[in-house]
């Protein structure tokens, strides 16, 4: 399959700024720019629209206006955070109004799909948020408004994963999957999610120095919390190779937190007295609640929650590596050891393969070299569906 590379703005909400709100479906939405009577087919230059590479046997123009349209112009939508309150894990700040748990935001449908789809992130088919099908469905209704007076039917799937197969992943759609009679036109673009790239040389020196990076990793830990057993030889993950996917959990687990709790942005959040603070709050304890068997200590008590000693950059730290004195990659308790426990069952074909066919240093590099090719943390991939009645 073609993909094509769409790097036009997102929704101005980050992966931060939807977790703090989310859509209730209104009666205002505003379209700004194309529309699909007057889009282009062969506009070129740079405000032309994305390149999206068309597959399938029916008319391709009509998948490839659409994602046009759906990335050139602007969605403006009302939404609300109540569903929240139901949350075990949300404490409702002390002063609220009616106003508390509203908000706005604006941006190309796609962008906003995409941030959808990483709100949804989920855990072994867990969610973590609470809100992300009622974020969806907004979104879902407002591409319809967009779409509204076209002669195509439509089907759109945001996808984020951050490497092949990852059971962490989140998924977003808009529209009505075709039925399986129908002459489907079908183009696939990509869209930034809002997180950065995965450090590739980072990672595969890691793997491939895996014990040195061990012995490295133990020591600091237990420089920092002396009840962390530095003689510990081998992380408890199972296989061969665990020390390596220990190293690979902690450069791809690094960058999805702080992609997840932008530190800065998080910061202020914490130090906040009202919603934003409730929200991030939740966010951290959930997060954690829906990874493993460790929690936050309390967040009105206790660093790195409590307001008076909040500590984004140390909340961060502790999502991925767990408590106190309690990571030593032994279990999956925290984001880190989550993903190396994740890796061999998402790549278990290939590395079965590569088992098969080499062995040594040889072996080792193309185990990580496949896992490096298969990195995808900074894209939302979209599939967008088109057909006639």
């Amino acid at each position: 399959m073609i993909v094509a590379r769409f790097d036009a703005e997102r929704g101005v909400s980050t992966v931060a700024d939807v977790a703090l709100a989310l859509l209730l479906i209104t009666a205002s939405v505003m379209i700004v720019g194309y529309t699909l009577a007057n889009t282009s087919t062969s506009s070129t230059g740079s405000d032309a629209a994305p390149a999206a590479h068309p597959h399938g046997d029916a008319d391709s123009l009509s998948a490839t206006q659409t994602t046009a349209v759906l990335s050139t112009s602007t969605v403006s939508i009302t939404y609300s955070l109540e569903a929240v309150t139901d949350e075990d894990a949300f404490s409702e700040p002390v002063i609220t109004n009616e106003q508390t748990y509203t908000r706005t935001d604006h941006g190309p449908p796609l962008g906003l799909l995409a941030d959808a789809a990483v709100t949804n992130h989920q855990l072994d088919g867990e969610p973590v948020l609470a809100y992300g099908e009622e974020y969806e469905a907004a979104i879902d209704w407002a591409i319809r408004h967009t779409l509204l007076g076209a002669e195509q039917n439509f089907y759109i799937v945001a996808t984020w994963e951050p490497y092949a197969n990852a059971s962490l992943n989140g998924t977003a759609t808009a529209g009505e999957r075709p039925p399986a009679t129908a002459d489907v036109s079908s183009t696939t673009t990509t869209v930034s999610s809002g997180f950065s790239e995965i450090g590739e040389d980072e990672l595969e020196s890691n793997w491939l120095a895996a014990d040195d990076w061990w012995d490295d990793w133990i020591d600091d830990v237990a420089d920092v919390h002396p009840a962390v057993d530095d003689s510990s030889d081998v992380p408890g993950l199972k296989g061969a190779d665990n020390k390596s996917y220990a190293a690979a959990g902690t450069v791809i687990g690094d960058e999805i937190v702080d992609g997840l709790f932008p530190p800065e942005s998080a910061q202020y959040a914490l130090e906040d007295q009202g919603i934003e603070r409730a929200l991030t709050v939740y966010h951290y304890k959930s997060m954690v609640d829906t990874i493993g068997e460790f929690s936050f200590r309390s967040a009105d008590t206790h660093r790195p929650l409590v307001r008076s000693e909040a500590r984004a950059e140390e909340a961060n730290r502790k999502v991925l590596v767990g408590q106190e004195g309690g990571y030593d990659v032994t279990d999956a308790d925290a984001l880190a050891a989550w993903i190396a426990a994740d890796i061999p069952q998402a790549f278990a074909e290939e590395f079965d393969t590569i088992d098969e066919r080499y062995d040594g240093t040889e072996r080792d590099e193309r185990k990580v070299e496949t896992v490096v090719d298969a990195l995808a943390t900074e894209d939302v991939t979209i599939t967008i569906q088109t057909w006639d009645e």
